[in-house]
């Protein structure tokens, strides 16, 4: 892909709507277009945790893979959305298991890069990790939907106390 089908590519992703062109051309100089079969793991669980990922098209689904149990669905994640959040984090390892359920095409940017350009210009970092910590949350609350499905009754004193807080 060239630079300006990058770019093209870039701005039309939800989450970098908005972004200056200059950001944009910064971003792009450390991305690289990325496609998926099916079935294909972009990470798994444990990986290095080096990159970030935009969705360009197609769908994937983040699994936990405890040793002490199955794979477990976390949530599906399609396009315009990131994954590899650790590596903006400074984690050293990746919390979760990319699986593609759908081809996708995927645009990888490398995380201390990317870290590096939001440092450079701290007004643009603040918005990035503003909507990267929007992205978390929107995820968090689908885990909690997800788990509210099971039987969790000695949680529930502490879920209320949350409920309590945010009024």
């Amino acid at each position: 892909m060239n630079e300006k089908s990058l770019l093209e590519t870039l701005s039309g992703i939800r989450f970098l709507q908005g972004v200056s062109r200059e950001h944009l051309e910064q971003i792009a100089a450390v991305a690289q277009v990325c496609d998926f079969n099916e079935s294909d793991v972009v990470f798994r669980e444990g990986d290095a945790a080096d990159s970030v990922y935009f969705v360009v098209s197609g769908k994937l689904a983040l699994e936990l893979s405890p040793s002490t149990m199955a794979r477990k669905h976390l949530v599906d994640v399609g396009p315009g959305e990131m994954i590899g959040w650790s590596s903006l984090a400074e984690r050293t390892r990746v919390a979760a298991t990319a699986v593609v359920v759908e081809p996708a095409r995927l645009i990888r940017i490398d995380g201390a890069r990317l870290r590096a350009i939001c440092d450079e210009d701290p007004q643009f970092g603040y918005e990035f990790m503003r909507r990267t910590t929007l992205a978390l949350a929107k995820r968090l609350a689908a885990t909690w939907t997800q788990l509210s499905h099971l039987h969790v009754s000695h949680y529930l004193p502490v879920m209320e106390a949350f409920d309590e807080d945010d009024q």
